[in-house]
């Protein structure tokens, strides 16, 4: 029903999984960065630890976010068919009976 005003369901569900890719991709990364190297400048190296540390806290929250963008177009899709489910029974309920017509 709802789908005859362009709602695709398939492209929604297509872009929660490539955010929940993406989400998998970000956790995985942040779980990779490991400690930076020693490059012989105590300054140098303080500069990379901080810069590692910053990186791995917001591709944390990146992750958290781009999973909330998810499950929002999850919802939507759920939405949708309950949207979908409740105007088809409006519909049915508001059909004449397919016998005799009155004239």
């Amino acid at each position: 029903m709802a789908t005859g005003f362009g709602f695709d369901r398939d492209a929604v569900r297509a872009a929660a999984a490539a955010l929940r890719s993406l989400t998998s991709e970000l956790e995985a990364s942040r779980r990779q960065t490991g400690p930076s190297s020693t490059t012989g400048s105590g300054d140098v190296d303080q500069a990379l630890h901080g810069f590692t540390e910053a990186a791995t806290r917001h591709q944390g929250g990146l992750a958290a976010s781009v999973g909330a963008a998810a499950d929002l177009l999850n919802d939507v899709v759920v939405s949708h068919a309950q949207l979908d489910s409740s105007l088809g029974d409006q519909l049915a309920s508001n059909q004449p009976s397919k016998g005799k017509s009155d004239e």
